[in-house]
């Protein structure tokens, strides 16, 4: 809980500072959905961001808020999948 918020104030302070065009908050979804990180902050920093901040979130059962609030939202259907085969995640790829 404590690294998910330490990682959202950052993101937080990026996506404020505007000095960067995309900002990717990558399973935001899960801090959201377990109470780890401040919602309505979040959602308050995505609805206030610079006009030249892109953000894009990730993750599963992304919450009705954020699904409001997104002008894109997209549901991803696994059909295959390495781990299936044994293969293992890999570093800069899966994680």
């Amino acid at each position: 809980q404590a690294v998910a918020l330490s990682a959202w104030e950052r993101s937080k302070t990026l996506i404020d500072a505007g000095e960067h065009t995309l900002v990717i908050l990558d399973e935001i979804t899960y801090p959201l959905n377990w109470g780890w990180i401040p919602a309505d902050e979040v959602y308050d920093t995505i609805r206030s961001r610079p006009e030249t901040v892109n953000v894009v979130c990730t993750g599963r059962n992304a919450p009705a808020e954020l699904i409001d609030l997104a002008d894109t939202v997209t549901e991803m259907t696994e059909v295959k999948h390495a781990y299936q085969q044994g293969i293992r995640a890999k570093k800069g790829i899966d994680y």
